[in-house]
């Protein structure tokens, strides 16, 4: 009877020790492939934060027309009416694409003034369209990913106008001024590289004799 329990405790010690190997077994094997996702893991992020360092922002910029409307002032000599001032907003549409930091700024080039039989064609060259703010640029922040920003630039036109063709006294007249040309440029704060886009808009007036 003593060797029988005697052989029967031996068999439960031995199927205790068989369910511990087997328990410890997956433990080990699932802390294992634990490890092996996470250091597959480590390699993927590696290798993405690799080709997002080296890649390059992309830069898309475009403007609509914009009419600077009627004048707000008249300047006149010997009664006649040489130059008048107008003030509007310029609105810009602007897509950046970037994987990092960084800086995007816009600022006005140049303006080339069309012919017209309102403008002075002596003084053509010297009608011009700048910042009605005084602001040389805007600059915006802008952090990875896709960003929209929708700049709103003032914007003031000094223009030198033909007094043989004013329009009659109480009516009014809209003509293209010309092309106003802008600069977009993104700088990436990690990388320090640039892309810069060059855009323009058609830029109205009316003309109102007082």
């Amino acid at each position: 009877m003593k060797n029988e329990k005697t052989s029967r405790m031996h068999k439960r010690i031995a199927l205790n020790l068989v369910v511990i190997i087997l328990v410890a077994n997956a433990v080990l094997t699932g802390f294992n492939v634990y490890l092996t996702v996470q250091f597959n893991q480590n390699l993927a992020n590696l290798g993405f934060q690799s080709n997002t360092y080296n890649s390059t922002s992309v830069l898309i910029a475009r403007a609509d027309d914009a009419n600077l409307g009627k004048p707000t002032t008249y300047f006149s000599l010997d009664g006649v009416i040489q130059q008048t001032t107008h003030y509007g907003m310029l609105y810009a549409s602007i897509q950046v694409i970037n994987s990092h930091y960084g800086a995007l700024t816009i600022w006005l080039k140049d303006f080339n003034a069309a012919e017209s039989e309102y403008l002075s064609p002596e003084r053509l060259n010297d009608t011009e369209v700048s910042s009605a703010d005084e602001k040389e640029s805007h600059t915006y922040i802008l952090a990875p990913g896709l960003n929209q920003p929708s700049p709103q630039l003032h914007l003031k036109a000094q223009v030198y106008l033909n007094s043989e063709n004013f329009p009659p006294k109480g009516e009014s007249v809209k003509f293209s001024l010309g092309h106003l040309s802008l600069e977009a440029e993104f700088l990436d704060f990690d990388t320090q590289t640039i892309v810069a886009k060059e855009f323009s808009a058609e830029i109205f007036i009316v003309l109102e004799m007082p």
